[in-house]
C-alpha cells in the first residue's frame, strides 16, 4: 500500500505545471553583435458594447418621435471585422383590448427634426462612437384611422460580430 501511495504522489508531482523563463541575452564588451533584440507582445480579445433604444411612448397625433440612437460606445474589434446590427419588426402596434386592431409605423433613420427617408433594417458599425438615430413614424392618415385604446409592439435589436462588408 505504501509503495502504490508513493507511486501515487510521485506521478502527481510529475504532473505538476512547471513554469520556465528563458534566460535573459547579456552582451558584454566581447560580445558581437554588441545588441539584441526582446520581443514584446500581448493579446486583445475582441469586445464591444452596443447601446439601443430604450422603451419610448409615442405622443397621440405625433407622425415623428424620437426612438432613440444605436451607439457603438466600445469597439476592440478585430481588423476587417464590424458590429451589425439589425432590426426585427413588423411595424404595428396592435391595440390592448382587440389585437385585430392595429396601428401601423416605420422606423426611419434620423431625428424627429431630421428624418430621412430611409427604412431603418441594419447598419455596421466599426468604430466607437459610430451611431445611427431612429426615429418612430406614424402617419397622419393612419393616426386618424386608428381605434381608440392602448397600444404597443415590441422590436428587437439582433446584434452580430460578422465581417465587415466592404463599402462602394
Amino acid at each position: 500500500m505504501k509503495k502504490l501511495i508513493s507511486g501515487l504522489s510521485a506521478l502527481a508531482i510529475l504532473a505538476m505545471p512547471v513554469t520556465a523563463f528563458a534566460e535573459p541575452t547579456t552582451i558584454n564588451e566581447t560580445s558581437d553583435p554588441q545588441s539584441a533584440n526582446a520581443v514584446i507582445t500581448t493579446e486583445i480579445a475582441s469586445a464591444y458594447i452596443v447601446t439601443i433604444p430604450l422603451d419610448t411612448k409615442v405622443t397621440f397625433n405625433t407622425e415623428n418621435t424620437d426612438f432613440g440612437t444605436i451607439e457603438l460606445t466600445k469597439a476592440q474589434l478585430d481588423p476587417g471585422k464590424a458590429v451589425k446590427v439589425s432590426l426585427v419588426t413588423d411595424s404595428k402596434m396592435e391595440n390592448k383590448a382587440d389585437e385585430e386592431k392595429t396601428l401601423a409605423y416605420t422606423i426611419f433613420e434620423g431625428t424627429s427634426d431630421a428624418v430621412t427617408e430611409k427604412v431603418f433594417t441594419s447598419a455596421e458599425y466599426t468604430a466607437v462612437g459610430d451611431k445611427t438615430d431612429l426615429t418612430i413614424n406614424i402617419t397622419a392618415e393612419d393616426w386618424q384611422t386608428a381605434y381608440a385604446g392602448e397600444y404597443s409592439d415590441t422590436v428587437t435589436f439582433n446584434v452580430e460580430y460578422t465581417d465587415a462588408v466592404p463599402e462602394s
